[in-house]
């Protein structure tokens, strides 16, 4: 029972997987995570997948509820993959709502992000969705990165501090997709056209 129970979720997940892959006209490479980082200081995952599949360094690692990391370190059959909470990566973002754009940064320690550089002025709130700008051609414009947990706004400091939880929990992924082409695809809502 417990076999067919986990087979019925496999197949439910690799559904969505297809489904998402199918609605996109970005060129996507399936894989499966094999390995995990232990070292606290870091976040880290492999993938099943390399530059014999058409992985490069810099790739953005998605699924299909919002962007989880980048490929930094491809090797033939394997690669390593950055998340977006190590406390060396670092993404252009911006707040879905206002369009105040920051970077996103991790913090390895916390397993979250930091936005940071967003001025103390900027309209930022508790639970805001902070989504991927274009700056840095890693990832498509528009993509869930995290949800904002708490904004802190200090007397005599220029920005704030942003804090974040990741849209993508780390350790429930077992399937990702790797972005080989993104095409001009672009997660915004669309722009009401004014009658």
């Amino acid at each position: 029972m417990q076999l067919m129970e986990d087979l019925n979720l496999e197949n439910s997940r690799l559904r969505d997987l297809l489904n998402f892959k199918k609605s996109t006209k970005m060129d996507l490479v399936a894989a499966q995570i094999i390995g995990k980082d232990m070292i606290p200081d870091h976040k880290t995952l492999t993938l099943n997948k390399g530059t014999q599949d058409g992985l490069k360094a810099g790739m953005a690692v998605i699924t299909k509820d919002g962007a989880l990391g980048y490929v930094f370190k491809p090797e033939p059959y394997i690669s390593q993959v950055m998340l977006l909470t190590d406390r060396y990566a670092v993404v252009d973002g911006l707040i879905q709502r206002t369009r105040a754009k920051g970077l996103v940064e991790g913090d390895s320690q916390k397993k979250q992000c930091q936005l940071k550089y967003l001025e103390k002025n900027e309209d930022v709130q508790v639970g805001d969705i902070v989504v991927t700008g274009d700056l840095d051609r890693i990832f498509p414009k528009g993509l869930p990165i995290g949800v904002v947990q708490s904004v802190e706004r200090k007397e005599y400091e220029v920005t704030m501090e942003i804090t974040l939880r990741p849209v993508v929990n780390e350790n429930k992924v077992e399937e990702v997709f790797i972005i080989t082409d993104i095409k001009n695809e672009n997660f915004e809502p669309p722009t009401p056209v004014n009658e």
